[in-house]
């Protein structure tokens, strides 16, 4: 979510002494900085956060009440919800240099969304073992957080419940199709699981951050060593993030790719970004994801989950046949 335009100059306001004339030059200066590729909205959020002004508050929960998956923002605590089991993960393990241990996981929906349920207390793990495809389940004191795809997904720690078939709850049949469907660029939707065919026709220079090697996310560099919020210690890898452009005749769009996806893009050669650029540019892909609206930036963007290159006569037989 994003405010509007003038809450975050009233936040802004509010949080510093500097007057509404600096700040919207601030923005002012953002904008051209970044020419189009962002709306006032969002350069103002970017401002904001330089002046550490906090937006959104860590909200703790009104106790007892149950949320519908699409009123889950990051960074909630004691979050209660009550939803039905889509798909369960297989349980993995992991060791850092100060804990080990497993990690469960399955996604949950209800009539108003779906979302990834993550498991870090043993216990809880266990009584995993009950839990069936098609269970209601009341989850209690869990917390949001955004992966590094961007999604929002509930955590359940050692503080966490998880209810299987709770008595007096129902969940309407969740029927969502997690299907990669074939569409144009100009059709596409938020939320829409699709296979796009395409062409790059821009690479934006790669970024990296320093990630941890079991959960993924972002790790923090404190008193000469790496520190992820859920595994302490750890010992980073570096992970990659690309953003290129895809267009298909009908429209274009941002495509965002992580870890593996990326390094399909910057491992095509080794000679520097420039070669990078050479290499991509024209290079036509078959892209399987999940489309995401980014409210910082006010656009659609495609978060790719595989890609490969397209046959160019496969690809014109197709066409031919329709």
């Amino acid at each position: 979510m994003i405010l509007k335009y003038e809450d975050i100059i009233g936040k802004i306001l509010s949080s510093t002494s500097l007057p509404r004339d600096q700040i919207e030059s601030k923005i002012e200066q953002k904008l051209k900085d970044l020419h189009d590729l962002i709306s006032r909205e969002g350069a103002a959020h970017i401002v904001a956060n330089e002046l550490s002004v906090k937006l959104f508050d860590n909200t703790i929960m009104e106790p007892g009440k149950a949320l519908k998956i699409r009123e889950v923002k990051p960074g909630l605590n004691s979050v209660n919800l009550i939803a039905r089991v889509m798909t369960i993960y297989d349980t993995k393990e992991f060791k850092t240099d100060k804990r080990q241990g497993r990690i469960g996981s399955f996604l949950a929906g209800d009539e108003t969304g779906s979302t990834r349920i993550v498991v870090w207390d043993e216990k809880i793990i266990s009584e995993m073992k009950e839990l069936q495809e098609g269970n209601i389940v009341k989850i209690n004191n869990a917390y949001s957080k955004v992966n590094n795809k961007n999604y929002t997904e509930l955590h359940l720690g050692s503080k966490s419940q998880l209810i299987i078939n709770p008595k007096n709850e129902t969940v309407p049949e969740i029927k969502i199709n997690m299907t990669s469907s074939r569409k144009t660029i100009k059709d596409l939707q938020p939320n829409d699981f699709v296979e796009v065919y395409g062409t790059i026709v821009e690479v934006f220079e790669p970024k990296f951050y320093q990630a941890c090697p079991v959960c993924n996310r972002k790790v923090l560099f404190n008193n000469d060593f790496f520190n992820c919020q859920e595994h302490n210690k750890v010992e980073p890898k570096s992970v990659p993030i690309v953003n290129i452009v895809l267009d298909d005749g009908t429209g274009n769009v941002r495509m965002v790719c992580f870890r593996d996806v990326a390094e399909k893009i910057i491992g095509k050669v080794q000679s520097g970004f420039d070669a990078v650029k050479h290499e991509n540019k024209g290079r036509q892909i078959a892209v399987k994801g999940k489309v995401s609206k980014n409210e910082m930036f006010a656009r659609t963007e495609l978060i790719a989950s595989s890609i490969e290159d397209l046959d160019p006569a496969k690809l014109l037989a197709e066409l031919e046949g329709n």
